[in-house]
């Protein structure tokens, strides 16, 4: 029984372990993902978009940065996102990805 229990003791702190220690996307990575997110934004984004379906041409990245998500759970797990900001026509947005898929998380700025 003893050594059941141990067995998943150590089970449960190799998975804390990877599920600290994921690897987090690069810079260039999370530049691509969001310029693909303010191009091509998700559903329920679109009525955001004066643009929506025509290309956007210049982009330029103000600035790139890795942040911790807020909250216990989050802080705990290790839990991060990119947040990048874009210009594009003289207004800069704010692109939040998750920074371990690249999955779109929020936008803010001039647009929303």
């Amino acid at each position: 029984m003893k050594r059941i229990i141990l067995a998943i003791c150590i089970i449960t702190l190799f998975g804390f372990a990877y599920s600290y220690q994921k690897p987090i996307l690069e810079t260039n990575e999370a530049i691509d993902h969001a310029k693909k997110h303010l191009v091509t934004p998700p559903e329920e984004w679109k009525t955001s978009f004066p643009k929506e379906g025509e290309e956007i041409v210049s982009l330029k990245v103000n600035r790139t940065e890795l942040t911790k998500h807020q909250g216990f759970w989050s802080g705990l797990m290790n839990k991060r996102k990119w947040e990048v900001v874009l210009e594009y026509e003289s207004k800069q947005v704010t692109v939040v990805i998750n920074a371990y898929t690249g999955e779109f998380v929020g936008m803010y700025g001039p647009l929303n």
